[in-house]
């Protein structure tokens, strides 16, 4: 009997044994996994000196330069844009009321901040007192439609809705 105690003593050590093997096995391979893990996170020790190397970089470009001359470009867009629009008036010829409703209406949406302002309507329709005329134009990248009523040389009501409000 003692001899089977014995026996039975060393089965239940030797599965014990197995079991704290096995345990430390499992083990070691989530250590490997994980020391690969930093290994890839081992290449980001270099990531301060990349980002400031790149900080340098971008402090070179003169990023307020280049700032700088893209608003003088856009200053002499209007103008030229404001130019376009206002009427050509020789001693001979006076301009017509059409040209005189056109030149108020860009100047005035100009001075609003919209940007490609385009009127719609003929010359003919403009030629009213007061006229209505049909804009198209975008502000801050919206596309919007609507009229302006020009009442002698005065603006009167500026109705423009942007184009989004007519999705459902």
């Amino acid at each position: 009997m003692e001899f089977a105690l014995q026996v039975v003593l060393l089965v239940v050590v030797c599965l014990l044994l197995a079991v704290v093997i096995g345990l430390l096995w499992m083990q070691r391979g989530r250590l490997v996994v994980i020391e690969q893990k930093l290994r890839e996170l081992g290449t980001l020790a270099f990531l301060p000196d990349r980002v400031q190397a790149l900080a340098k970089e971008l402090e070179a470009l003169a990023v307020d330069d280049v700032r700088a001359e893209l608003e003088q470009l856009h200053k002499d867009l209007v103008r030229l844009e404001d130019l376009v629009a206002a009427p050509r008036v020789s001693a001979a010829a006076p301009a017509s009321r059409s040209q005189i409703v056109r030149a108020l209406v860009t100047r005035h949406l100009r001075e609003e901040g919209y940007l490609s302002v385009a009127i719609d309507d003929a010359a003919s329709a403009l030629d009213a007192d007061p006229a209505q005329a049909k804009i198209s134009a975008l502000r801050n990248g919206v596309q919007v439609h609507g009229h302006v009523q020009v009442v002698g040389d005065t603006i009167g009501a500026v109705v423009l809705d942007p184009s989004y409000t007519s999705f459902p």
